[in-house]
């Protein structure tokens, strides 16, 4: 059944990185259906600041996708291959949740925006949107079981099929199930579009 439900800061939660590095802020999170106690969930979006180089928390089982929203730039080093770079809103970077992984920040403190997918039960496709002066907009169609649309800065317009449009304030993130919807990013806007399809 479609639904849309608005989420504010006051609904994200902080949760400790697995491997006591950090802090991480949960946007959205469906946890796994047969409410298992070692804290496993289907898909989870989540923004972490990374303030000095450091490992990755393992999790097995997990496609991520990762990038970065604010800062110069990351470098990961991902199971021995050569580093990989990713500067501010880059398109999304992907590896398995269980290897090793090293992060680097390019210049100073970065702060990135993580879809965790349970590979067994999802997949899905993390885009990021950025408005500017000489693209009145950058519009992305989504769709897929699950829309987490987080506005990460100026205001998003989400316009569900057959629906009407709704705006989201920096900070603020739409939650859709079962629907599609236009999103967009005019000049000055930036903001990012989770998609998840359960397997």
């Amino acid at each position: 059944m479609q639904s849309i439900t608005r989420l504010s800061p006051a609904d994200h939660r902080r949760v400790p990185w697995k491997n006591g590095g950090g802090v991480t802020t949960e946007l959205a999170v469906e946890p796994a259906a047969d409410g298992r106690p070692d804290g496993r969930f289907v898909w989870r979006v989540s923004i972490a600041d990374v303030v000095e180089p450091g490992p990755f928390s393992a999790f097995p089982g997990y496609d991520r996708l990762i990038a970065v929203v604010e800062g110069d730039g990351m470098r990961l080093s991902v199971d021995g291959a050569p580093p990989v770079e990713r500067r501010r809103l880059d398109p999304a970077f992907a590896f398995p949740g269980e290897v090793p992984v090293w992060c680097e920040p390019t210049a100073g403190p970065i702060r990135d925006v993580n879809l965790m997918l349970d590979r067994a039960s999802a997949a899905g496709m993390l885009a990021l949107l950025a408005g500017s002066a000489a693209h009145r907009a950058n519009v992305h169609q989504a769709s897929g079981d699950v829309l987490l649309v987080h506005a990460l800065a100026g205001m998003l317009t989400v316009t569900p099929e057959d629906g009407e449009a709704l705006t989201v304030p920096a900070g603020h993130s739409l939650l859709l199930h079962d629907a599609a919807a236009l999103v967009e990013a005019p000049a000055g806007a930036e903001g990012v579009c989770a998609e998840v399809w359960r397997r």
